[in-house]
């Protein structure tokens, strides 16, 4: 874990970045730092975060969350529902009259008090509980829990690839999944220990899997792959795990959808989209047809959105791209032979360049905006003066006002909770 010195100011942006990067479309993350119930929408860079956290005024180290691609959240009716600083849910619908219960977890570490364990996995306990059995369950978070490789004892819960040594936070969990048959998904795919661990210790410089990705027993078939990204980077000393789920999310329009369909077909029965392919140029051409089809019937039925506000973050983006490419380059630098300190100097000195030229960014665009604005108030052109106002927004914050159903209105025991790093 970072302290908030070495954290970037702009990190919501930053960690968009990444998420995009790897193609996540909703992430399940901890130890945001932020206060009170909220979200905010990065617009340039497509993603919305919403988060649970501890008042203004309260020493806040844990706090869970979720960022999930904005374009998606038209076709999911419901907000996520903060039920502690560690622990968030979010009921999404899935195609064919299905729903996927997503919970987000932060658990205490290994040194905690036994009390504080023991209120967190009985709330966590009483979500799964309280889950319907037709729901599929996405259990993601930063678990402070080493689960082991004991598959035979732990059958249907580890699968054949686990890493190193149980501990009693992995005993905690194992038993929580035997109780609610559900699977590690991160223990049964064979690959390499560098593409499993999550966090390395600090003084053993030994590397652990603490973060995980867990589902029903009898819905692993839906998981492809869960892996560690070792790539991935966004100010955190827990590594990306992403897991590929094989889920559609139902589309909350079927006019749109119909009409979506139509004007498709429409566009594929031209005589130039349905010519054959016979040679490498016809494949080109019919790619582009294709290609042109989908995005014609897409902008008609479905509307292209529109982006009137501006953005320091957004407005430098040339610029903070070529940073962020020049620090990843010299952190898969360091990841590559992580026994050279000049490679670690070198993303370390990058990594602060990166955070003292954002900070620049931010301040001269903010400061030539306000001798803008200022230019409109001289001249009393009150039109342009509150146009620029108004254009000016950051991340767009909105407060959650979460739909109550059937399966949300008892209310939950907020003593204890859970979350997960940056996690897809």
């Amino acid at each position: 874990m970072l302290d908030d010195a070495s954290r970037p100011h702009r990190r919501t942006a930053l960690v968009a970045h990444e998420l995009g990067k790897y193609n996540i479309d909703i992430a399940a993350l901890s130890e945001t730092r932020f206060s009170g119930e909220d979200s905010l929408t990065e617009v340039g860079k497509g993603y919305t975060f919403f988060w649970k956290g501890l008042p203004e005024d309260t020493r806040r180290l844990h706090r869970v969350g979720f960022a999930v691609r904005t374009k998606l959240l038209r076709n999911i009716p419901e907000s996520p529902q903060g039920i502690s600083e560690r622990l968030m849910t979010w009921r999404i619908p899935l195609a064919k009259g299905r729903f996927a219960t997503l919970i987000s977890a932060y658990a205490p570490t290994l040194v905690a008090d036994d009390g504080l364990k023991d209120a967190f996995y009985e709330v966590l306990d009483s979500i799964l509980s309280k889950t319907p059995s037709s729901d599929k369950i996405i259990l993601m978070g930063d678990f402070n829990a080493r689960v082991g490789t004991d598959n035979l004892l732990w059958q249907g819960i580890i699968g054949k690839h686990g890493i190193g040594n149980s501990n009693s936070n992995g005993l905690r969990l194992l038993s929580l999944c035997a109780e609610h048959q559900l699977i590690i998904t991160n223990t049964i795919f064979q690959l390499k220990n560098k593409h499993k661990t999550s966090w390395m210790h600090p003084r053993s410089k030994h590397w652990h899997l603490l973060d995980y990705i867990i589902t029903r027993q009898q819905d692993q078939h839906d998981v492809s792959k869960t892996q560690a990204m070792r790539g991935a980077e966004c100010w955190t000393d827990h590594r990306l795990i992403r897991s590929k789920f094989q889920l559609k999310i139902r589309l909350q329009s079927p006019d749109a959808l119909a009409s979506y369909r139509w004007k498709l077909y429409e566009g594929l029965s031209t005589p130039q989209a349905s010519n054959p392919c016979s040679n490498t140029l016809n494949i080109e051409r019919a790619w582009a047809n294709l290609s042109s089809a989908i995005h014609t019937a897409a902008s008609e039925s479905l509307g292209l959105a529109k982006k009137h506000h501006q953005d320091w973050f957004d407005s430098n983006s040339a610029e903070i791209q070529h940073l962020l490419e020049a620090k990843h380059k010299a952190y898969t630098s360091h990841i590559s032979n992580p026994q050279s300190s000049s490679l670690l100097s070198r993303w370390k000195a990058i990594r602060a360049e990166t955070q003292r030229q954002l900070r620049t960014m931010e301040n001269e665009w903010w400061l030539k905006k306000a001798h803008e604005i200022q230019a409109f108030a001289d001249s009393n052109n009150t039109h342009a003066f509150y146009q620029a106002v108004k254009s000016l927004y950051g991340p767009q914050r909105h407060a959650i006002s979460p739909n109550q159903n059937a399966h949300s209105r008892e209310k939950h025991n907020d003593s204890a909770g859970i979350t997960m790093r940056n996690n897809p």
